[in-house]
């Protein structure tokens, strides 16, 4: 997209067993921004982030991050790379016998050798961070679900990321926490200084914080660019997703036989 790549993607193929998922796909992350990839449910948008997160790895083609292929890294080396990363699951995954402040400090007790000072100190400044610093001592139980993803975040952050990757963080949440969490995508990557990754379904609102955009189907960029350049974009591909039109390039009936054939035909559907 005319920045300096962070994480590139070069003709990537990828499938289970004969279903192929990615059929050369290539992208480049650019360093610092947030970049939304958005596409049709089943598209692989979350097999995407565990590619570019080492979780798998490319049948072909390759997956670079700081220059380095993934698929060539040792184990030691992939897991010395992952913590530079930061990853907000869908549905935030807070352990749920640990408190709040617990939550945040769990990869600071797993990854660290700090003093309990130094770990009491940053979960404070993450909580802080996300508003949620009088929290600290409640259970996830006793949170709403804007407020749970808020606390996923900042566990998410608590490391300090060079790279964060967002699963769908807007799934679920009323309008009011959505805006919270997107300002919060905001700031956290430009006060952090970080790159962001957004994978979604929540087209208007993603796009309002993209510095650009993707947008794969059937295994492939079918388009990218700024979010005014697709908001101005009159390919199919791009009008029916940005329009949630239901039929176009993705169609909305499944392929079948004639109609009428299988109304009139005798005995049991083929």
């Amino acid at each position: 997209m005319g920045d300096e790549a962070l994480i590139r993607l070069e003709d990537v193929h990828f499938g289970y067993g004969s279903h192929a998922v990615f059929s050369g796909l290539s992208m480049d992350i650019p360093k610092g921004k947030i970049t939304a990839i958005m596409g049709p449910s089943g598209t692989g948008k979350t097999t995407l982030l565990e590619l570019v997160t080492g979780q798998r790895h490319a049948d072909r083609g390759e997956v670079r991050i700081h220059g380095r292929n993934l698929g060539t890294l040792s184990r030691k080396a992939l897991f010395r790379l992952r913590r530079e990363m930061g990853l907000l699951f869908q549905e935030g995954a807070l352990f749920s016998d640990l408190s709040v402040f617990e939550n945040v400090a769990f990869p600071l007790r797993e990854h660290t050798r700090l003093s309990n000072i130094l770990i009491h100190h940053l979960v404070l400044m993450k909580l802080e961070a996300v508003g949620l610093r009088g929290a600290a001592l409640l259970n996830p139980s006793e949170l709403s679900g804007g407020m749970a993803r808020r606390v996923a975040l900042a566990r998410s952050i608590v490391l300090d990321p060079v790279m964060m990757f967002y699963d769908e963080p807007l799934v679920g949440l009323d309008p009011i926490a959505m805006g919270v969490i997107l300002r919060l995508i905001v700031h956290l990557n430009k006060t952090l200084g970080m790159t962001s990754v957004i994978v979604t379904h929540d087209v208007k609102e993603v796009l309002k914080i993209a510095d650009g955009s993707y947008i794969i189907s059937e295994g492939r960029v079918v388009a990218q660019g700024s979010p005014s350049g697709l908001a101005q974009s009159r390919d199919p591909w791009v009008r029916q997703f940005l329009e949630g039109a239901p039929d176009g390039p993705v169609p909305f009936n499944y392929p079948a036989r004639d109609f009428a054939s299988d109304l009139f035909a005798s005995g049991a559907l083929p």
